[in-house]
């Protein structure tokens, strides 16, 4: 295997020229970012917040599965964080589960048995988590009904690419589902927060 040698100066002009055309679209992005954002702080776990940080900053790049991982994991460590705190190191959930094994659905609907979530922010979450951020994280193969025809409406690995790819063909685009996930992120991300910091 032959490795090609890159100057410093080549790598520039590809690092220019890629973020010349990405330049918009950026722009376009952080646009929308602040246009969400309020500028009060809030109380957020130290490894959630850089889960936040990093969502943030994967939709502003164009990341758009990276946005939509990065915020679920943000939301579920802010739960994971917080039960470590009220439970205690090996401390059980409700639902029977030690804190470190609960699943991002039992987070969820511990907070919102606590009362520390809505149910309608937990029905926001779960959509996130179960209808958008699946498909990618579990990526299933197309199933085949009873009748031998392709249920192509079920999440599969082709129509998760088209998304990506060719969101035309499909009507569906994941920068559409990272947009959607990003708003979630910034007004809700920090009204928990804030909520169990008691503020």
């Amino acid at each position: 295997m032959t490795h090609t040698q890159w100057k410093e100066s080549d790598i520039k002009r590809m690092i220019y020229k890629g973020d010349k055309r990405s330049l918009n679209g950026r722009s376009k992005r952080l646009s929308f970012l602040l246009s969400l954002e309020h500028q009060e702080s809030f109380p957020a776990p130290a490894l959630a917040y850089e889960y936040y940080e990093e969502a943030r900053l994967c939709w502003v790049v164009g990341a758009f599965v990276a946005t939509i991982v990065m915020t679920q994991l943000s939301f579920e460590e802010l739960f994971r964080s917080h039960y470590r705190a009220a439970k205690g190191v090996g401390g059980k959930l409700n639902c029977g589960k030690k804190v470190d094994d609960a699943r991002c659905y039992e987070l969820i609907e511990e907070a919102k048995n606590d009362e520390w979530i809505s149910r309608k922010e937990s029905e926001l979450l779960n959509n996130i988590r179960k209808n958008i951020r699946n498909p990618y994280v579990h990526v299933k193969d197309i199933k085949v009904n009873k009748d031998g025809k392709q249920n192509v409406k079920e999440p599969n690995f082709f129509n998760q690419i088209l998304k990506i790819q060719a969101p035309e063909l499909i009507g569906s685009d994941i920068e559409e589902e990272a947009k959607e996930t990003i708003y979630l992120l910034i007004n809700l991300f920090p009204e928990i927060s804030r909520r169990v910091g008691g503020i």
